[in-house]
């Protein structure tokens, strides 16, 4: 077990020190400074997210059943619809001692509660052209029932589909309608749109236009304690579990234009105003 954790805490080390490049964006956004993170003591010597030799026909779960650990270092992890959840822990969330991450490598939403991890779910986010951005945000609105004004469908005059994948960004065709995307338990983090809510999810997959897709019974039951001033961290990196989830900077930091490569020392990030109409992403 040992060596075993060695081997996971260097190449832990390794992943941190890496950085995931993604393609340009025209949207604009809101980011917030960055908030401090919530120290615990460190009862690993690794990072139970990053474990090692899972796909090993020897390999044996380490972690009691029934813990988030074991959840984690489960072979299927993190490529599978499964989700945790402590309710207990959850009842516990207030503004300041909780923050979502959406860690993009692999696709996953985590909720930390004072340090520990009360939520894990499966997600989709934006694909190429339609990044969802990295950045430091808060939760700053909470809708059960909304609608993208951007992304849905159009129909021609029999109600029939003509285009099940629609952008209203050219118009829609004349003669026919447009029918809104659905985007059911709605958590905006960004002016323009970005969000979290109910989607289609593969697992390992993105998918959307830059929003979080979630399966519906996980974000039903984060809406249910998930709160407005939420911390919400999304990720080109994966999180140091050790000391609550702790992101750096650097994989966090916003880029208005979608620029993920780092910025010169003293280099400041340009503040765009924020556009009149707010509108959706899907």
């Amino acid at each position: 077990m040992k060596k075993q954790h060695l081997f996971a805490t260097a190449a832990l080390a390794a992943i941190l020190a890496s950085c995931s490049q993604v393609g340009p964006s025209a949207r604009v956004h809101n980011p917030i400074d960055p908030m401090p993170q919530v120290a615990v003591p460190t009862y690993l010597d690794f990072n139970p997210l990053d474990i090692q030799g899972k796909n090993l026909p020897t390999y044996k779960n380490p972690f009691p059943a029934g813990t988030y650990e074991h959840f984690v270092a489960m072979p299927s992890y993190p490529t599978t619809m499964d989700d945790y959840c402590d309710e207990k822990l959850l009842g516990k969330l207030n503004a300041n001692n909780s923050k979502i991450i959406i860690c993009l490598p692999q696709q996953r939403a985590r909720v930390y509660v004072e340090g520990r991890v009360a939520m894990d779910w499966p997600i989709s986010t934006g694909t190429n052209g339609h990044e969802t951005p990295t950045g430091t945000f808060r939760i700053i609105e909470k809708k059960e029932e909304h609608q993208s004004n951007r992304y849905g469908r159009f129909v021609n005059a029999n109600g029939k589909t003509t285009n099940s994948n629609a952008d209203t960004a050219n118009g829609i065709p004349e003669g026919q309608s447009f029918i809104a995307a659905p985007m059911p338990y709605w958590h905006r983090l960004t002016l323009d749109g970005v969000g979290l809510h109910v989607g289609k999810v593969v697992p390992g997959k993105r998918l959307s236009h830059g929003c979080i897709r979630s399966p519906r019974n996980a974000i039903k039951k984060f809406y249910e304690y998930s709160v407005l001033g939420m911390p919400a961290y999304i990720s080109r990196a994966i999180e140091d579990y050790n000391r609550g989830g702790a992101v750096r900077s650097i994989d966090v930091k916003y880029r208005p234009s979608g620029d993920h490569t780092d910025m010169a020392p003293g280099q400041t990030v340009p503040q765009s105003t924020p556009p009149a109409a707010v509108t959706q992403t899907h």
